[in-house]
């Protein structure tokens, strides 16, 4: 057996280093981060940490902001966050340091399978991705579908959501990272290595990428389509007082119209910079590490390289998209700046007028 394991830098995402066996001829996955790579991680975490604490602090601050639904999914949004950051911070911290395990040791088996394997930091990645659809969808309900989101978004409805996106994340990653990962007959605690084929590996690789990447992506991208041409739609001239009804254009007899339209303006310029910014992070962010995901499951033979810059580039990119994720939402309010500074400056700023389209415009 080869016991000289070389250092490795960081595994792709839900994959591990490939270190062979001289007599078996196996492939065996085990996680190692060179130091370098340790000390970028734990800087991504502890400023992911902190500045999703921040937000949720600065939301909680303003009894207006923390009761409004769609600050609750950013809270939320936030809490994930920094669920991602503190297991980063500790599966950087308490990594795989190359020892012995036994097969037979349930503590060893546990450790394998929940810890070195980070399901923990995968799943909530994959939790953080679908809060952000879940949030998406609260705004297009908000904006295309006003009375149906005040009959159908409940409180009760709203915390089952709420708890979905915690789960769907861990249980999704323990289907195939808990039988996938197992300890190898001379003690190597090998992650993602054990399928019942090729065949089931490809199809579980492509399966992943769509669930963690590709849905959500275009699900985003087609609800903020859809917000746009909703605001758009009503910021169009009404060709007669009863195409303006029809149309549900706000006419107000005082002359109010006018201002109703720049508010409308306004906010459709902000729905389009939120859905591109979202869009353009998710997709940078993200794509790099898919590819370098579906080419390990597609090519067995080490296709891959996980010992490159540009690779770990890739790992790096998926972490920082979790902490500016908070930011790009709550960072488009003006609520959100004008809450900060009552936290900070003690002083009282209205949080939003009469007439304001900061929230959710309907």
């Amino acid at each position: 057996m080869n016991t000289d394991i070389p250092e490795y830098t960081s595994p792709p995402l839900n994959t591990s280093v490939a270190a062979s066996d001289d007599e078996t001829g196996e492939i065996n996955y085990i996680y190692r981060t060179a130091y370098p790579l340790n000390v970028i991680y734990l800087v991504i975490g502890f400023l992911g940490l902190l500045g999703n604490v921040f937000v949720v602090v600065v939301i909680f601050s303003s009894k207006i902001m923390r009761i409004h639904r769609t600050n609750i999914f950013i809270v939320n949004q936030c809490f994930i966050d920094a669920t991602v950051a503190v297991f980063l911070i500790l599966t950087t911290i308490f990594e795989n340091d190359g020892r012995q395990f036994d097969a037979s040791n349930v503590s060893d088996v546990l450790l394998c399978k929940l810890w070195l394997n980070k399901l923990w930091l995968w799943s909530f990645l994959v939790s953080s991705t679908y809060n952000l659809m879940a949030l998406t969808f609260e705004r297009y309900l908000a904006i295309v579908h006003p009375f149906v989101h005040k009959v159908k978004v409940t409180s009760g409805k709203l915390a089952l959501t709420l708890a979905a996106v915690w789960l769907i994340g861990p249980l999704y990653n323990m289907a195939y990272m808990l039988p996938s990962t197992v300890i190898k007959q001379h003690g190597n605690c090998s992650v993602y290595s054990e399928w019942p084929s090729a065949r089931t590996q490809n199809i579980v690789g492509v399966v992943t990428i769509i669930f963690q990447f590709i849905i959500p992506l275009f699900f985003q991208i087609a609800c903020y389509a859809l917000i746009a041409l909703n605001l758009r739609r009503r910021l169009e001239p009404p060709a007669s007082g009863h195409d303006a009804q029809s149309r549900g254009s706000l006419v107000s007899p005082t002359g109010g119209n006018e201002l109703h339209n720049q508010n409308i303006s306004s906010a459709l310029k902000n729905i389009i910079k939120t859905v591109f910014i979202v869009s353009i992070c998710f997709l940078f962010c993200w794509t790099w590490n898919q590819i370098y995901y579906l080419m390990f499951h597609l090519n067995h033979d080490g296709a891959a390289s996980f010992s490159s810059t540009f690779y770990n580039f890739t790992v790096v990119m998926v972490f920082v998209n979790c902490c500016v994720n908070p930011f790009v939402y709550s960072a488009k309010y003006k609520a959100f700046q004008r809450a900060t500074k009552n936290l900070f400056c003690g002083t009282h700023h209205r949080l939003w007028g009469s007439n304001s389209s900061e929230m959710t415009p309907t």
